[in-house]
């Protein structure tokens, strides 16, 4: 990011820098008007040209310049947005940890619970050994998205 802004402030400064070696009237006088050396453009566009508010400027240095401030300021977008796409997937990463802990802690839990309801002789054998299965199956499951998360991670 301050890189950037370096950037940009050092690009600025350059094309005001150079401003006064392109001709670039800081205060345009009313006598003063863009003559163009080539025949490229017709007299009426020069015309409306040199009646404008702009006739004391080149009209190719202000070209140059919108064309510049076009690439920069969606390239500070996009950049920005990627910057910020990696913070924003690593937090993202850091909450699915969590979320998966929490759930381990829930599933811990409801495994002693059965395993409570086992000994208190609420359930059978079989709903016992099946839900205790099932329990231990999405650890299973758990424990391996987590270390597939922390394997990408690293």
């Amino acid at each position: 990011m301050k890189r950037v802004k370096m950037l940009m402030v050092l690009g600025s400064l350059t094309v005001f820098s150079l401003f006064p070696a392109l001709g670039v009237q800081a205060t345009p006088t009313l006598s003063s008007g863009y003559q163009d050396n080539v025949l490229f453009h017709s007299p009426s566009h020069m015309a409306k040209w040199n009646k404008s508010t702009l006739k004391g400027l080149d009209p190719h240095v202000l070209v140059a310049f919108m064309g510049l401030m076009l690439v920069m300021i969606p390239g500070t977008f996009l950049y920005r947005g990627r910057k910020n796409q990696a913070k924003v997937q690593e937090v993202e990463s850091q909450t699915d940890v969590a979320n998966s802990a929490i759930k381990k802690q829930i599933v811990l839990a409801k495994t002693r619970q059965i395993e409570e309801h086992f000994a208190q002789g609420k359930i059978t054998q079989e709903e016992y050994t099946k839900t205790l299965a099932s329990y231990k199956a999405l650890l299973n499951k758990m424990e391996e998205e987590r270390r597939r998360t922390v394997d990408r991670r690293d």
